[in-house]
């Protein structure tokens, strides 16, 4: 909790420039007096260079040329931008980090400014790190962002910061996750898992026999239709049943399982009529049942039908025996 509340507290900060703890105002920020600019954080990084490989200020080589003019394109660039003039700009930048080149300003940097008649956008990072021969340790070490490496082509770089962002990002999100109590996998598999545990080898009995044993199923979350909800293993085994009076008598075993023993005669919208001794069960509609009654039947006192002959009946509905 207190990590979001940090991160919310330094996004009300870059917005705002002030950081606050409730309203009490512990510093202030001061805001940007321009926009950012990546020709800017070239130079920040062009310096830096600078500064780990020489100290505070450029010395006099044979290659210090090379880095006037790294600094010239990205002067150069952000004066476009800005509509500045690149020759006193250029010359400022000289006087804190190679004062030696101004008194050979013919010399050094008029050949520069000549170069840079016509355009308008820097170097590419790729080229500047062959000018200056930054290697992949020192774009890491000096935390270089705009500079490239010459010793690492440029799609094996871009898939390794990828891969540096992807474990940083998965560092972050782990530390999180702790943050809020949650448990390593390893540490929970360990302690729940069942194929970690294997308690069917204490017992001496195969997984599957395991399972069979103690694998209890419970009951479906459904709360509307829990009325008769049982675990799987207490359902009753439903037993064989008699074939009906009023029907076959002269089923097998296996046949007599299929048959539901009805509590009287067919009645209803889907009433059966069972073919004399043929053991043949049509079903019929509540309509044909009573016209087949009336035709071919007579209603006793006691509610039940009396013989008649199905076998007519049935040939004359259409029906074949």
């Amino acid at each position: 909790m207190h990590i979001a509340n940090a991160a919310k507290a330094r996004f009300r900060a870059n917005r705002t420039g002030k950081m606050k703890v409730g309203r009490c105002i512990l510093a202030e920020k001061p805001r940007p007096s321009a926009p950012f600019q990546v020709t800017s954080l070239r130079l920040r990084e062009l310096e830096r260079v600078i500064t780990n490989r020489f100290g505070v200020v450029l010395p006099e080589t044979d290659d210090a040329d090379i880095f006037i003019e790294v600094a010239a394109y990205a002067l150069n660039a952000r004066c476009h931008q800005d509509g500045l003039d690149l020759d006193p700009v250029l010359t400022g930048w000289c006087a804190r980090w190679a004062p030696w080149a101004l008194p050979r300003a013919g010399t050094v940097i008029r050949p520069i400014l000549n170069k840079l008649v016509g355009r308008k956008y820097d170097m590419k990072a790729d080229d500047v790190a062959r000018r200056l021969l930054i290697s992949m340790w020192e774009r890491t070490a000096f935390e270089l962002r705009t500079i490239g490496a010459h010793d690492i082509p440029t799609r094996v770089r871009k898939g390794i910061a990828k891969s540096v962002k992807r474990s940083n990002d998965r560092a972050r999100q782990t530390a999180k996750r702790r943050a809020k109590g949650v448990q390593p996998r390893e540490s929970w598999l360990a302690a729940h898992s069942l194929s970690k545990a294997r308690p069917w080898d204490a017992e001496g009995i195969s997984r599957a026999q395991w399972y069979r044993r103690h694998g209890e199923t419970g009951p479906s979350l459904v709360g509307r239709t829990t009325k008769s909800d049982t675990l799987v293993s207490s359902v009753p085994a439903v037993p064989l049943q008699e074939a009906p009076s009023w029907g076959p008598s002269s089923l097998t075993l296996a046949e007599k399982s299929f048959v539901k023993t009805p509590e009287g005669p067919p009645s209803g919208r889907n009433a059966a009529v069972v073919l004399g001794t043929s053991g043949v069960v049509v079903a019929l509609s509540s309509k044909q049942h009573s016209s087949l009654q009336s035709r071919h039947g007579a209603v006793n006192a006691d509610g039940g039908t009396e013989q008649c002959d199905v076998e007519e009946g049935l040939r004359q509905m259409g029906v074949a025996s």
